[in-house]
């Protein structure tokens, strides 16, 4: 009888999960860059009939790309992660909408200030620069910086920090050459609605099924209890 109930708990437990995912996923379908979650039902399913399980992992594969004429909206194409500054912590981010604020430096709408190669704030005396393919900084035709652009390691994974964050552990990013940086462009999330709502179905009728073999449960122990009280 414990199996049971194990098993049904295991499958409320997973199915509330996913559907915290997809809440996530859904919330973030419009911020520029985000990477949409994947429960590890999701990934499993491609390759065994394994039950759910509390894992996920984060879907890297490139959204698309949208023109928006900003000269500091920055796209990456290709595997890389622009380095941001938010407070004294160092964190990776797709997520490429940024101005210049009073003080010169480059931030996006969170306060995260933009790096460039070498280490630093990257400061501009306008917003009003071009900024080509590798990521070097020209103001006035001058180049006067390069971006920071790092790139998984392969083999290795980075850690999400909510949102269109990332952390990683030292020796996991590496240097990445070929990103291509588009300026004047946003890259889109990830997210697919009619995926998500696929995936959202499915947790609900999980959820139902362990709400089901809870009441199954109930209603064993329910009649022994009568037997057992008959029987006396």
């Amino acid at each position: 009888m414990s199996g049971l109930v194990e098993s049904a708990t295991a499958i409320m437990s997973a199915s509330e999960r996913r559907l915290e995912i997809v809440s996530q996923n859904i919330s973030n379908a419009s911020t520029p860059g985000y990477k949409r979650v994947q429960g590890f039902a999701d990934v499993l399913a491609i390759r065994t009939a394994e039950p759910a399980s509390l894992v996920s992992r984060t879907d890297m594969a490139q959204g698309t790309m949208r023109s928006t004429g900003n000269p500091l909206d920055l796209a990456i194409s290709g595997a890389g992660f622009f380095l941001l500054r938010d407070g004294d912590a160092l964190v990776y981010s797709r997520q490429g909408q940024f101005r210049r604020a009073e003080d010169g430096n480059v931030v996006n709408a969170q306060g995260h200030v933009l790096q460039q190669a070498g280490g630093g704030d990257l400061q501009l005396a306008t917003a009003a620069v071009e900024i080509v393919e590798d990521g070097t900084v020209l103001d006035g035709g001058r180049p006067i910086a390069r971006l920071a652009l790092f790139a998984v390691r392969d083999g290795m994974e980075i850690e999400s920090a909510g949102g269109s964050r990332f952390t990683a552990a030292e020796g996991v990013m590496e240097d990445a050459p070929a990103a291509i940086v588009r300026q004047g462009m946003l890259e889109s999330s990830n997210v697919e609605m009619s995926q998500e709502m696929v995936t959202m179905m499915a947790a609900m009728r999980s959820a139902e099924t362990g709400s089901r073999l809870v009441q199954i449960y109930d209603d064993l122990i329910g009649r022994a209890i009568t037997n057992f009280g008959g029987g006396r």
